[in-house]
């Protein structure tokens, strides 16, 4: 049997199947401490939220229940939908449809003093709950453009969503960005840091600009792009070793995904390899990361201006199409 690693464990949560979780710690020999945990919470009515307010509390253990299912039970993401509507409608009367209910849920603690996001975050729909929020402009640079956006502050946490609850708090969501600019949690940057400057600002900051002139690319790819950003600018190998931890060939995982993706790719021009995940090897080859990653981010550009062209041509085509067919009616 094998030993516990805290990583490979939080890599295998991002499957977002208890039942992964379980065969990875039984397949341990110093797993039986962290198995009971998980157990405790997913076959025992234990719970984790705890909020004063009991409305606000009756609708966590709404929620709470809908977790535990869907992360127990494999489905496709229109039956995690489904479950969503049918656990949480009765808290909205009168919400019989998913898109309704995702824009519900954030009015419903607005209303009641906190700020939410409800959605698919993949694969499930998932509750982003904080109490505190605050408001800066900012300006960053990316390797081909330079973006003004909203930077959104947020602080006293009460979830970051289903991967946080199946790691127990220990990952989750840092921030993300929507059309109105970049959220990030207070307690997980400095600042001053990388972390801050590089694998928020200029991550998120890529998504901001690539969502803005390409509304149709999908997360795996834009999850790429804004990883390369990342290792344009880093100076030491630290989110690159967290990629070789985390990587899958599912694309309804879009972070494994382009984790995959980055490191074969990678591999290719640097070491003439398919897949190299020795992070021994990756350190002693890292200064030659950051120019690879920018000709890399660079010809991604140049193949999704050509496939952007060629969508608006031929969206343009049908639109004269149902045009023409129109005036004939």
């Amino acid at each position: 049997m094998k030993k516990f690693c805290e990583d490979e464990l939080h890599g295998i949560c991002g499957q977002g199947s208890y039942q992964a979780v379980v065969e990875y710690l039984e397949s341990c020999e110093d797993g039986a401490e962290h198995l009971a945990k998980y157990r405790a919470l997913f076959e025992t009515d234990e719970y984790v939220f705890e909020i004063e307010d009991s409305e606000v509390q009756a609708f966590l253990r709404a929620y709470e229940d809908y977790l535990k299912h869907v992360l127990m039970t494999k489905m496709s993401v229109s039956q995690y939908e489904k479950y969503a509507l049918a656990c949480l409608k009765g808290f909205f009367p009168g919400v019989n449809d998913y898109s309704v209910l995702e824009k519900a849920i954030p009015r419903y603690f607005e209303e009641r003093g906190y700020f939410a996001s409800f959605g698919v975050v993949s694969p499930l729909p998932s509750l982003t709950l904080w109490k505190k929020q605050t408001k800066h402009e900012m300006e960053v640079e990316l390797p081909e453009a330079t973006v003004k956006m909203n930077v959104y502050e947020m602080d006293e946490i009460v979830t970051r969503g289903w991967y946080d609850y199946l790691t127990f708090g220990k990952v989750g969501t840092g921030g993300w960005v929507s059309d109105d600019g970049c959220y990030y949690f207070k307690q997980f940057y400095e600042v001053d840091s990388e972390n801050f400057k590089v694998s928020l600002l200029k991550h998120e900051g890529q998504h901001f600009y690539d969502q803005s002139i390409n509304y149709i690319m999908p997360s795996h790819e834009l999850e790429y792009r804004a990883k390369l950003t990342e290792l344009v600018y880093l100076q030491e190998p630290w989110v690159l070793n967290s990629f070789l931890l985390h990587m899958s060939d599912d694309k309804k995982n879009p972070h494994g995904y382009a984790n995959k993706r980055i490191v074969t790719n990678l591999s290719k021009l640097i070491f003439n390899e398919d897949l190299v995940t020795d992070k021994e090897r990756w350190a002693a080859e890292y200064e030659k990361v950051s120019a690879v990653a920018l000709q890399l981010l660079k010809k991604d550009t140049a193949t999704s201006k050509w496939l952007r062209k060629r969508v608006l041509r031929w969206s343009g085509k049908i639109a004269r199409k149902f045009q023409q067919w129109w005036k004939k009616r």
